[in-house]
């Protein structure tokens, strides 16, 4: 199928499904429908596995978005359509290479737009050019019809009263801006155009050290042997060893004596050294890749090195549990939010950086690796926080504590309308019924396109 095709099918499809809707089953059905042309266009994807993986990941953060619409579910509903599609065009673009081309395109696309014989396919062997194709299959059929319409009209007095008792219910300028977003994000989504300087780009990139790098040992600095660099990272990774042990046990000790009534006082506080401790780990792989971007990995006698840095990683792996375990605590005393559940997410994270960081120095990767992996890392973990209905897990785990944060629960959550219910029938003194009427409004006064199926089943 053609890319112009392709191109206005979508926008037809855009207004269809978003002119006057809010945003929810039909951002799915739009992500689905997309997710089935590209099939449509590219049969040959059906036996690719890892196309069939990105497609399942496009499928089920789709269905998550049509259960319940949150940020969350839009931002991978978005980003799995646009991978996947990357993908089709280009198996071995890696994620990154992905990122940069996307986001150049949404402005690229403003230019390529009015670059009609680029985007616009047909047989440039033939004289005809795109205008002509234009003029005659939509133009010039569109005014003669339009001519003949009003003629037919004016000369029936049956037609004539009907044309003027007819009237469509439409906000032109809304349409107006409805289809030239749709267009906008279909000739970005349809028209990947993927220029030489990202295939350069893409091309250097590389996961491995070839020959030339392993042969050719070059000092980081100039003025620096590669000896000296070598026991640079010696002296560095002992004291921050030392240091980091040091760090962890002054740290645990220093939380344990905290109490449940200082944690309420001082959440703030808590919060932020959680955080400073996730950064302090971003910034320990940072280390690494600092110290093995390429001649320390093949130099003899380097065992010392990488063994301080595995005790390093090691620390830093200590030093998660310490911080993961905190956190824990601070929830188990002051209830889940979203930023505590981020926390964890941000730890795992951290887990995987830190394994990818020693499967790099183990397998001697290049810094490319752990970018790569880390960055298939978020993309996988966004798909996946997105299939679970995160108010409805924090709002049934605060309920079991004395001193629960109804305001929160009711006023910055959504889809916990369920739990609260359910609550409010065995304390109908806290009963809001503000609650009640937002699963009336989402249930009952928008229109079919715009629901969550969450609110369906709420009763």
């Amino acid at each position: 199928m053609k890319k112009q095709i392709l191109i206005f099918i979508s926008t037809i499809l855009f207004v269809v499904v978003f002119y006057e809707q809010e945003v929810g089953l039909n951002l799915s059905i739009f992500a689905l429908i997309l997710l089935g042309l590209v099939f449509f266009q590219k049969p040959d994807l059906l036996n690719d596995k890892k196309a069939l993986l990105l497609a399942l990941c496009v499928v089920l953060s789709s269905l998550s978005n049509a259960w319940l619409f949150t940020f969350t579910t839009f931002i991978s509903v978005i980003i799995s359509s646009f991978v996947f599609r990357y993908y089709s065009d280009d198996p071995k673009l890696k994620l990154l290479s992905q990122a940069l081309i996307n986001a150049s395109n949404w402005f690229a696309a403003i230019v390529q737009v009015f670059q009609v014989d680029d985007w616009f396919q047909y047989d440039k062997s033939k004289p005809q050019n795109t205008f002509s194709k234009v003029f005659s299959y939509f133009i010039l059929p569109f005014l003669i019809l339009s001519i003949f319409f009003g003629i037919y009209v004016v000369s029936s007095d049956t037609l004539s009263n009907w044309y003027n008792r007819f009237e469509l219910d439409i906000d032109i300028v809304v349409l107006i801006v409805v289809a030239f977003l749709g267009f906008y994000f279909s000739f970005v989504f349809w028209n990947a155009k993927i220029y030489n300087a990202f295939k350069v780009l893409d091309r250097s990139l590389r996961l491995n050290f070839t020959n030339q790098d392993k042969e050719e040992l070059k000092p980081t600095f100039e003025f620096l042997e590669i000896d000296f660099e070598k026991r640079s990272g010696i002296i560095t990774l002992i004291c921050l060893n030392i240091m980091l042990f040091a760090f962890i046990i002054i740290f645990n000790v220093e939380h344990f004596q905290t109490n449940t009534q200082q944690f309420s006082e001082y959440s703030s506080r808590i919060h932020d050294q959680i955080n400073s401790l996730i950064g302090s780990i971003f910034l320990a792989m940072m280390v690494i890749l600092f110290y093995f971007k390429g001649a320390l990995n093949f130099i003899q006698n380097n065992k010392t090195l990488l063994l301080l840095s595995k005790i390093w990683l090691g620390l830093n792996g200590i030093l998660v549990i310490s911080a993961a375990t905190q956190n824990s605590i601070y929830i188990d005393a002051l209830g889940l939010t979203y930023k505590r559940l981020g926390v964890y997410l941000f730890l795992i994270l951290c887990v995987v950086g830190l394994f990818y960081s020693y499967q790099k120095i183990k397998l001697q990767k290049t810094n490319f690796y752990l970018i790569d992996k880390m960055t298939w890392a978020v993309f996988y973990s966004l798909i996946l926080s997105s299939l679970f209905n995160w108010g409805s897990i924090i709002t049934r785990y605060n309920l079991t504590k004395p001193n629960v944060d109804l305001y929160y629960l009711e006023n910055d959550l959504r889809g916990n309308e369920k739990v609260l219910l359910d609550f409010y029938k065995t304390n109908p003194d806290f009963y809001n019924d503000e609650v009640k009427r937002r699963v009336y409004y989402n249930k009952e006064m928008i229109p079919f396109l715009s629901k969550q199926l969450y609110y369906e089943f709420a009763k």
